[in-house]
């Protein structure tokens, strides 16, 4: 071997039986327990489900309709004051929801229509709620 290797394995042997030597001596320094200081720990906190939610649902259609008419009306419910977004690859619409109860008339593309509908509550530490419908639009 070359004299610069042997050097290097050297000096890592020493640098590692100082290093744990130093973690020896302060393990018996604290007396060999752990210091665990308790102020200043994070305590997770329980959120309770508020029994007033109401979540996002469709009330009609159901997923995997089929019809003859190039738009439907999406009935459902969710949170008063919520943003309702519908959403599909032909046509983007947002609907403020004045009260739980919403009807929104939306296009339909000949074939499938895979259309995904969220609801944004009012209060912004709510989550989001999302449902996807999937509606086909078939002429005869």
């Amino acid at each position: 071997m070359r004299r610069e290797i042997i050097i290097a394995i050297v000096f890592g042997v020493l640098l590692g039986l100082v290093v744990a030597v130093l973690m020896v001596l302060r393990v018996r320094q604290s007396g060999g327990q752990n210091k665990i200081s308790t102020e200043n720990q994070i305590t997770p906190k329980v959120m309770t489900k508020n029994s007033q939610l109401q979540p996002l649902e469709i009330i009609s259609p159901s997923s995997d309709t089929i019809t003859d008419k190039d738009t439907i009306t999406i009935k459902g419910k969710a949170l008063k004051d919520s943003l309702i977004v519908v959403e599909s690859p032909i046509n983007d619409l947002a609907v403020k929801n004045s009260n739980e109860d919403f009807a929104i008339s939306f296009p339909l593309s000949l074939g499938e229509n895979v259309i995904s509908i969220t609801a944004y509550p009012k209060n912004a530490k709510l989550n989001l709620q999302t449902n996807t419908l999937r509606v086909y639009y078939l002429t005869e």
